[in-house]
């Protein structure tokens, strides 16, 4: 080794070596600025600084080797052939000065040290492009030389490329690329053997045009070398320019920051951090490790050592951090930050504090809106879905109550909103105290409320049991006392799928408690879903009954026991389902009055019935049954003015009849409702007298042309002395008050005696007739005595 390297200094001129070292020392200052500016250049000025720098590298070891091989003075005769001498600078730009370039552009320093390994390995290719420019000798290579000279060019790029940016300044930067171009020429010439071809002389200008061509390639690193530094004292003046409006930008924030580098030591920050934690503008943070930085702000406030370690804890989650990471951070004034961690890829972290106290208060002020029923404070109906998505995840046993308040409506109508209101904050506090601080109570909307009860079976009934108890406990509301119930429906979370699902099963256990007569529980299950779906579809195949003549009437007739004559027919809906037979009124009117299709159902009985009666006798009339929503609604008169109008009926021959049940409610706007109705000629008859809500205050306040007693009362009168007193009673009454007394249900012989005993003015059953269509109304029936 110590002969190669004398046989190496004794073959160089050291003019030319020290020449070839300025060179190579020029150009990786260069490199080292360059590498900087592409760092921190703009997008749109990037790729103009990227050439530049692939340039300056590839022409630097470029004109190294060829100085130094301009130096080399072996006891031969040597040449270059200027086309392989050429092509070999393109090849140093190409794979070194590339690759070094575009390290900068990577952020991870794994590529960026390949990319400088393959720039290293660039030297050593561009040196042997080099050595193929040679002339008159033959060339062998030692392979052990050849790859020490590539490792040294590789390690030290690989270097320049990796190191991080703290530590790669100018200085280490250009030392390294000076080793690398340096060190892999020297190294693998020393591994080089040239044996002279005989008789070769070469050319006298072989090597003046190499000079020319390296001459040009060190003037143009030292005019780079020049423009560079005036570009360095520009770039200076701005550095500190942006230094200036960076400091003012940073003291403009909204939001404080604090730059930590790797050292844990702060090397930037901005006024708004000061104030945040109170600290006086003239102290300088600058230097201060972070667990300085807690024990200052802890002296300013009072911070305990208790508060100060877990401050420190705090800091410890932040140097876990991979990510960008946000966490809120109470104040002991009741302040709230917002922090976020930025971690810096060379190490450090940028963390920004924001005051987000308002936001967080106004975002606390719309989920109270968005969760929370306004009126009750109870959760409301997106807040149940949640808790309920919530629970269905482990899938947790849950029980739904399902509540409904019962007659809610007529004390909100009657009493007015403000009452109402009332009434749904006190249900909520009976309610609260039930469910205890375990439970879930929320208010569904309108006057439906839901409790979630995490227990058995049995503690879910109990619960039930104890809300219907409560709820129809007296509610005292100002001056009022009101009374209402509740009917629940309950559901399990092991009944249903998802939460959607066990609101679904819910109401419609809820459904069967209102059927089955209020205030009262119903537990789920599958049968009811099954009856549910029936009541769908007969609800949908009643829209259509009437168009597709599947409904009709069928007309029973009434006599006058004074002559055993018929004065009248009652007119009763029949309908005929092409896959059900004959569907029972009992079944379908309570499901028209539900979903409202009583309205155009009971317009279309109008009318027919009117239609069919004008063709009977101008003595016979037809009674029609009126639906306590029908009589309700404000089409009736309008219903009853177009029936009569379209068939000509005469409007005394007319009568409507009504249950108690109709005229129980607001008894002022029924009574104008039933004199609007006589005024038109109609005649009106009370149905079902002495069932429902029986009142003679009915008979004195209300105009009536007949009173129907219940068929109960036939029934049993002949058996019943009290029911016979009652019969009795209401004859003598009707009679009072000049009203047809007329009894439903006859259906035997002694029953029609009995009516006649009492004195009853007509009659109706199935002794008389049956109702069925009307086929010869002109026929009379007549009863022997």
């Amino acid at each position: 080794m110590i002969y190669g390297a004398a046989g190496l200094a004794a073959d160089h001129s050291r003019a030319f070596v020290f020449t070839a070292l300025a060179i190579c020392l020029v150009a990786g200052w260069l490199v080292a600025a360059l590498m900087r500016t592409i760092s921190e250049a703009d997008l749109a000025q990037r790729y103009r600084w990227l050439a530049g720098t692939a340039v300056v590298a590839g022409l630097g070891v470029w004109t190294t080797h060829f100085v130094a091989m301009l130096g080399y003075r072996p006891d031969m005769v040597l040449g270059f052939d200027d086309t392989t001498t050429i092509f070999s600078a393109l090849v140093a730009i190409l794979v070194v000065g590339l690759p070094l370039a575009l390290a900068r552009l990577f952020p991870s320093w794994r590529i960026r040290t390949l990319a400088g390994a393959a720039a290293g390995f660039g030297i050593g290719a561009m040196h042997h492009a080099g050595m193929a420019a040679l002339e008159g000798c033959q060339q062998t290579h030692s392979p052990v030389m050849n790859v020490l000279a590539a490792g040294i060019g590789a390690c030290s790029l690989a270097l320049v490329c990796g190191l991080p940016r703290r530590l790669a300044t100018p200085w280490v930067v250009c030392a390294l690329f000076t080793l690398a171009v340096t060190g892999t020429h020297f190294v693998a010439i020393a591994g080089t053997t040239l044996v002279p071809i005989q008789g070769y002389r070469g050319l006298p200008n072989e090597n003046i045009v190499l000079s020319i061509l390296t001459t040009g390639g060190a003037a143009v690193l030292f005019l780079g070398a020049f423009l560079t530094i005036l570009a360095a004292r520009r770039f200076d003046a701005q550095e500190r320019a942006h230094s200036s409006i960076l400091r003012t930008a940073l003291d403009n924030m909204s939001n404080g920051l604090l730059y930590l580098d790797p050292a844990e030591r702060v090397r930037l920050y901005n006024r708004r951090y000061l104030e945040i934690y109170h600290i006086p503008v003239d102290v300088d943070l600058t230097g201060m490790t972070i667990d300085q930085i807690i024990d200052l702000v802890g002296y300013r406030h009072g911070w305990t050592a208790e508060r100060r370690e877990a401050a420190r804890r705090r800091v410890d989650d932040w140097r876990n951090v991979k990510n960008s990471k946000q966490i809120d951070y109470p104040l002991e004034d009741g302040r709230v930050l917002q922090v976020e961690i930025r971690p810096i890829e060379d190490g450090g972290n940028v963390v920004t504090f924001d005051d987000v106290t308002k936001e967080r208060e106004a975002q606390r002020r719309i989920a109270e809106l968005a969760f929370c029923d306004p009126l009750t404070k109870l959760a409301n109906r997106r807040a149940l879905s949640a808790r309920l998505e919530h629970d269905f995840a482990p899938k947790r046993v849950v029980k739904l109550l399902l509540i409904d308040l019962d007659r809610f409506k007529q004390v909100n109508d009657t009493y007015g909103h403000v009452v109402g209101d009332q009434l749904l904050i006190q249900v909520a506090n009976r309610l609260r105290t039930i469910a205890g601080p375990d439970g879930f109570v929320a208010r569904l909307g309108g006057d439906e409320m839901a409790v979630l009860v995490y227990g058995d079976q049995t503690q879910a009934m109990a619960v039930a049991t104890a809300v219907i108890e409560a709820l129809a406990l007296p509610y005292g509301i100002d001056d009022l006392t009101v009374s209402i119930g509740c009917s629940i429906g309950l559901c399990c979370t092991d009944d249903a799928q998802d939460a959607i699902e066990l609101m679904q099963f819910s109401d419609i256990a809820l459904y069967e408690s209102k059927r089955q007569g209020r205030g009262r529980t119903s537990c789920y299950t599958p049968d009811m879903l099954r009856t549910v779906a029936d009541r769908v579809q007969l609800e949908t195949d009643m829209r259509a009954a009437i168009e597709r003549g599947e409904m009709y009437l069928a007309f029973q007739p009434v006599i006058a026991l004074v002559d055993d004559r018929i004065i009248g027919y009652e007119a009763l809906i029949r309908w005929d389902h092409p896959k059900l037979g004959a569907v029972s009124p009992a079944r379908f009117i309570p499901l028209a009055e539900e979903t409202g299709q009583i309205i155009p159902i009971g317009a279309w009985v109008l009318q027919e019935a009117c239609r069919q009666a004008a063709r009977l006798p101008n003595d016979v009339y037809v009674a029609v049954n009126v639906s306590p929503v029908q009589f309700r609604s404000p089409q009736l008169l309008s219903d009853l003015t177009q029936a009569l109008a379209r068939s000509g009926l005469p409007a005394e021959r007319l009568e409507i009849e009504l249950t108690e049940t109709a005229i129980v409610e607001d008894g002022p706007r029924i009574a104008k409702i039933l004199a609007a109705i006589r005024r038109l000629g109609v005649t009106v008859a009370m149905d079902d007298f002495g069932t429902g809500y029986s009142s003679l205050a009915h008979l004195r306040d209300f105009p009536l042309d007949r009173i129907k007693v219940d068929r109960s009362f036939v029934a049993t009168a002949e058996t019943d002395r009290h029911s016979l007193a009652v019969l009795k009673g209401i004859m003598h009454i009707a009679k009072a008050l000049d009203v047809v007394l007329q009894a439903e249900g006859v259906e035997t012989p002694s029953q029609l005696a009995l009516m006649r005993e009492i004195g009853c003015d007509a009659i109706q059953g199935y002794l008389i007739g049956r109702p069925q269509r009307l086929v010869d109304s002109t026929v009379p029936m007549a009863l022997s005595a």
